[in-house]
């Protein structure tokens, strides 16, 4: 019904041939276009839609027409006077199209279509060009067009088909749609628009006094909204200013002083010690407060401490980290007010400790968790403040006190030049308190924004360090972390601190790490187990001797007073080699969430899914796989890959770059030799992969408790043999 039918072929007395078609009532396409139907462009386009949705039929059964012309679309009108179309499908251009006695119409198609100019293989985005074409044609009531895309630009059309036309008529056949189909969802998207029409002179001028009528009111409007602006700005100036006096009132109580005292000793000696103080803010109801990680941990940040441990290892000295923290509220007693005499360690003298919270108290403090330091050079130039805070946690809180906001959808870049801030913390620390703890507020403004970096000019002092920045929405949006610093040239560099250049580290990354904290997730303390060396050295000696339960038993008695992530991932690795899968997913899962980068953890995680069946659903197979070069990680994906059977392990188990590496591809193909039922085969891998391994690393601990459970098999299905 959408074609011409072609009922036979002829041959005339004098020898031409002929066609025989259906005989069709159509209207031609001079007598259309002088009715003026098609100035109502929505007409025309619906004739268009029906034009393209018959072609895109075409085009499914794998014919296309590149030489498409106004007079092969016929047009016919129903009973209803509605437009319909029917196409007159000539294969005999596809024969010849440039015989002697083509029409103009073609003639002009012949030497305008780009793709026939430039001798391109004729598909089916040449019969979009062509289309195209018909319809620029139709809309301009114009035959004799060149320049189509100028045509376009003089018709009054809406930007989408504009746009359309302007696509369908590209040179380039790879900038045209993709196929008829898509010309047609296009049509009927524009349809549903409004559609300009070509306006008459009467309705040209009512539409002009419409303009100029709503022009007025614009012009009265924005006249209104300038006297509004200007009596408002000064109010709203006020306002802001009086709301962030509300905020500071309102949450002074819930800003907390914090005493950090740490030390080395091996049990009679000190060898070093040293305090800080600074600031810290309630944020749940649960007992949640944020600071900096220098504030909370501030022995990862000294040098000093680090030098010390350093030169006693060297001396072969035992030595451990000893540490307090203390944390009162505003108001509480905190200060004896007595002299600090240097180098004494009895911090009874100068603080009230006993009402503290602390982390050897009645009143409990903890260090729920810290933000692990980057450490790569990218890192740290994208993140100059080196993610510096932490979640400290009491047990119970103080009657009233309400937890600051936190704006959890702020977008560092997003916030304004100058927009008012304030800040409450202890400037000075100790210095500038009488006997209660009193919290100090300043006000400022933010002056220019990074992604991981607020300037403010708010005055910061040593003391503010961990103290919140609160908006005049009131709610917090960064972290007080540190202020810039001058250095004045010479023999002796002079370093100038500039506390009106405050640098706050944005509320974000706290914020999820906190909800993190609240799901359940394991984080680190940023406790120091100098001694953890020693320890995993005892656990893995007794792996060594096979005596697995035992290293198990030890790395968890280990983890009872010590959770540093070295211990954790021993631990882990124990539970793994004695076949407590479940145990082993734990740890290893609470060791990524120590460290998301912890691709040794991941990848044990996505082991412990491929014993189990679950690789295909598990996700860290994506995340291993889509490591690549800039990672040092990038073997491990290539492990998935082998196991996953995407890689021939064949190949595999002859490459590697290292030793270590190769263990790995003999212990991976290992593991799946087991699967086949292949323990012969299996057994043989396990011991190259024990041969070439380093007797320190993990995968010589995982071979070789893989090879006894390995042997125990074939040891026992042996036994059953001989007694048959």
């Amino acid at each position: 019904n959408y074609f011409v039918r072609h009922l036979e072929i002829r041959k005339s007395s004098d020898g031409l041939w002929y066609r025989v078609s259906e005989w069709i009532d159509a209207d031609t396409w001079g007598n259309l276009l002088a009715s003026g139907r098609l100035q109502d462009f929505r007409t025309a386009f619906r004739l268009f839609y029906k034009i393209a949705s018959i072609l895109e039929g075409l085009h499914q059964i794998g014919h296309f027409i590149p030489h498409l012309i106004l007079n092969d679309i016929i047009v016919i009108k129903d009973d209803k006077e509605e437009l319909e179309v029917k196409i007159d499908y000539k294969l005999s251009r596809f024969l010849d199209p440039q015989m002697d006695q083509s029409p103009p119409m073609l003639k002009k198609l012949l030497t305008s279509h780009p793709d026939i100019i430039n001798q391109r293989p004729l598909d089916f985005r040449s019969g979009i060009w062509s289309l195209g074409k018909v319809f620029v044609e139709i809309l301009a009531a114009d035959y004799e067009i060149k320049d189509f895309h100028a045509k376009i630009d003089e018709l009054q059309l809406h930007h989408d088909a504009k746009v359309l036309l302007k696509i369908m008529l590209a040179d380039d056949p790879d900038l045209r749609p993709k196929s008829m189909a898509e010309v047609a969802e296009k049509l009927s998207q524009v349809i549903d628009k409004k559609v300009e029409t070509i306006p008459s002179p009467a309705r040209e001028i009512r539409r002009l006094k419409k303009r100029l009528s709503l022009l007025v009111l614009i012009l009265s409007l924005l006249l209104v909204l300038g006297m509004l602006t200007w009596l408002y700005f000064p109010f709203k100036k006020q306002n802001s200013e009086v709301n962030l006096e509300d905020f500071a009132n309102r949450y002074a109580s819930s800003v907390a002083f914090v005493l950090s005292d740490y030390w080395l000793e091996d049990g009679k000696t000190f060898f070093y010690r040293n305090r800080t103080e600074g600031t810290a803010f309630l944020v749940d109801k649960e007992g949640y407060l944020l600071t900096n990680r220098h504030v909370a941990c501030p022995w990862l940040e000294d040098n000093n401490l680090y030098a010390i441990i350093n030169r006693l290892r060297q001396l072969q000295r035992p030595v451990r980290l000893g540490y307090r923290v203390f944390l009162w509220f505003e108001g509480e007693k905190a200060f004896k007010r007595l002299p600090d005499l240097p180098g004494s360690p009895d911090l009874e003298d100068i603080y009230f400790v006993e009402s503290a919270y602390s982390t050897d108290g009645v009143s409990r403090l903890t260090i729920a968790g810290v933000a692990k330091p980057p450490v790569k050079t990218w890192q740290l130039i994208k993140s100059p403040l080196k993610d510096d805070f932490a979640v400290l946690k009491v047990d119970r809180l103080p009657k009233g006190l309400e937890p600051l906001p936190i704006d959890y959808e702020m977008e560092a870049l997003k916030i304004q030049k100058l927009s008012p801030i304030i800040t409450l913390g202890f400037p000075l620390g100790s210095r500038t308190q009488a006997n209660t703890v009193n919290v100090s507020v300043t006000r400022g403004h933010v002056r220019r924004t990074f992604e991981n970096l607020l300037q403010v000019d708010t005055s910061i002092h040593r003391g503010n360090s961990g103290g919140p920045i609160i908006d005049t929405s009131g709610k917090v949006i960064g972290i007080a972390s540190k202020v810039a610093a001058d250095y004045t040239a010479g023999p002796m560099p002079v370093i100038t601190l500039l506390p009106d250049i405050g640098m706050v580290l944005p509320i974000t990354k706290a914020a999820v790490f906190l909800n993190e904290l609240k799901a359940g997730q394991t984080k680190w303390n940023g406790v120091l187990d100098l001694s953890v060396d020693v320890k995993i050295k005892q656990i893995t000696d007794l792996a060594r001797k096979g005596q697995w339960d035992k290293a198990r038993a030890l790395a968890d008695k280990e983890l009872k007073v010590s959770f540093d992530p070295m211990l954790v991932m021993a631990a882990g690795m124990m539970h793994f080699c004695s076949e407590d899968y479940q145990g082993a997913k734990h740890l290893f899962g609470q060791a990524l969430s120590m460290d998301t980068e912890n691709n040794n953890a991941r990848l044990m995680l996505f082991l412990i899914d491929w014993l189990k069946g679950r690789s295909a659903v598990s996700p860290y197979r994506q995340e291993l796989i889509a490591l690549d070069w800039r990672s040092p990680f990038e073997f491990y994906g290539y492990l998935v890959q082998v196991l996953e059977r995407l890689v021939n392990e064949r190949s595999a188990v002859r490459g590697g770059y290292s030793e270590d590496e190769k263990s790995w591809l003999y212990y991976i193909v290992s593991l799946i030799r087991i699967k086949q039922g292949d323990l012969a085969d299996s057994e043989r891998l396990l011991k190259k992969a024990v041969l070439a391994s380093n007797s320190e690393s993990w995968p010589f601990f995982l071979s070789i408790s893989k090879l006894e459970q390995v042997q125990r098999q074939r040891l026992a299905s042996l036994r059953k043999k001989t007694k048959r």
